[in-house]
């Protein structure tokens, strides 16, 4: 499966000269510390983080979906490791609720070794579903060009399917499946990811948000769980401070051959909503890694690491 990058670059600065018809902008910015605990004699790790997520409406039915990630973690000996990654989706709804589009993502992943090699990746596809205000559907399909897994490099062939529902403007579920065929000159493997996440807003300005996600990367023979417990309070119910301070408790555990993983971690937030206000999980939790994910199932992973 191919699609050419310079199309999809060209169809997005086409949406450039529509920009000042921008009605609406809503999104968020969640600035993060997690100290996390490794199993197996790992170092323990202090990180940082700097997510970022939105949308611009415009008038004429498009839409522009942002986000992107910047993490680094600093173990207490050792290499650096670190995610960089940032995307957007070009959408076209329709009245009655359908909407069509186009994405294009970013990904630079260094795990310090503990899934081999670091990777560069560049995603790129069409999705397809149904936005309404009680349910939200959408198919994607597309392709990676990355760094290979095995050997000098590889082609993927990425879909998936995220799914969300809103009963109320306080409470939000949503879910995951996705697949990453992986195919390169040494080997064929694939990746699949899938998971569930929740959030709810309670009246007196706390909330709770949980989530848990799954990756199975073939290659390796590497099976991964993370999921994660928090708790936020917006202080806009007693200052002018337009802020969300979250705290979670989240654990990956990785299964590869012969021994086991476990990442548990401790993870600050404070989330800073971006034009009008939005109910959502803070943007360096689990909850929100299973919600809302990358399009291809290893950036999803590593989001969910530290």
């Amino acid at each position: 499966m191919k699609i050419r990058t310079s199309s999809l670059v060209a169809c997005a600065l086409l949406t450039l000269p529509c920009a000042g018809l921008a009605q609406d902008i809503t999104g968020l910015a969640t600035l993060g510390y997690a100290y996390s605990s490794v199993s197996g004699g790992r170092p323990d790790v202090n990180s940082l983080s700097l997510d970022g997520a939105g949308t611009l409406g415009f008038q004429n039915g498009f839409s522009l979906d942002l986000d992107g990630a910047l993490k680094h973690a600093n173990p207490d000996r050792g290499g650096n490791a670190g995610v960089f990654d940032i995307g957007g989706v070009l959408n076209y709804t329709l009245y009655t609720g359908p909407v069509v589009g186009i994405y294009l993502e970013y990904a630079s992943l260094d795990s310090n070794g503990l899934l081999g090699r670091d990777i560069n990746a560049t995603s790129y596809g069409l999705t397809g579903g149904y936005d309404g205000p009680l349910v939200q559907a959408k198919l994607f399909y597309g392709g990676t060009d990355a760094t290979a897994i095995v050997g000098a490099t590889s082609d993927w062939t990425d879909y998936g399917l995220n799914v969300g529902y809103t009963p109320t403007t306080y409470t939000t579920f949503a879910a995951h499946w996705m697949r990453s065929d992986i195919d390169s000159a040494l080997a064929d493997t694939k990746v699949t990811s899938m998971g569930v996440g929740t959030n709810h807003d309670f009246a007196n300005g706390f909330s709770v948000f949980a989530g848990i996600s799954h990756m199975d990367f073939a290659a390796l023979n590497i099976d991964s769980t993370s999921y994660g417990l928090g708790v936020g309070y917006d202080f806009s119910q007693i200052a002018r401070v337009p802020a969300q301070v979250s705290l979670e408790f989240a654990r990956t555990t990785i299964d590869p051959v012969g021994r086991n993983t476990d990442v548990d971690s401790i993870r600050l937030g404070v989330t800073i909503p971006i034009g009008g206000s939005t109910s959502s999980a803070p943007l360096n939790s689990a909850a929100s890694n299973a919600m809302s994910t990358r399009h291809n199932a290893l950036s999803t992973f590593y989001d969910n690491l530290y």
